[in-house]
């Protein structure tokens, strides 16, 4: 098996509700484009700010763009 049809099977069998987080990092891998959003609504700054915090409380757990692909 390839790793593109691995992958595949792994979105295949992912439930959507899932696929929204996969869409963002899809899409700057694909495009190699990063878009900076402007105008976030107040809920869309309360989920920064709590993965910054998140980040803060543990940097080890997350993977930097740099290392992504």
């Amino acid at each position: 098996m390839t790793i593109r049809q691995e992958i595949h099977s792994f979105i295949d069998d992912m439930p959507e509700s899932k696929l929204i987080a996969l869409k963002p990092l899809l899409y700057t891998l694909v495009n190699d484009a990063i878009v900076i959003e402007k105008n976030l609504t107040g809920e869309e700054l309360h989920l920064v700010a709590k993965g910054m915090a998140m980040y803060e409380a543990n940097p080890d757990s997350f993977i930097s763009l740099e290392n992504v692909g």
